[in-house]
């Protein structure tokens, strides 16, 4: 778990994407809990979401392959 050197060093690091310093920051400024639960739910969300790219690539590449036979 980070310390708060940690979260300054993530903070001011030029290698961490922009967005992700941004959410950082503001999910610093709200209530912990409320902050850390909805980091949780957006997770989710994201997981999902990127299996379902995936797995619509994967299957538009499948379709792909098969035509090509």
């Amino acid at each position: 778990m980070p310390n708060h050197k940690e979260i300054r060093q993530l903070l001011a690091d030029p290698a961490s994407i922009d967005w992700f310093r941004q959410a950082l920051r503001s999910a610093l400024e709200r209530d912990p809990v409320d902050a850390a639960q909805d980091a949780y739910l957006l997770s989710i969300v994201l997981a999902w979401h990127s299996r379902a790219v995936v797995a619509d690539a994967l299957t538009s590449q499948a379709i792909r392959d098969a035509s090509r036979r």
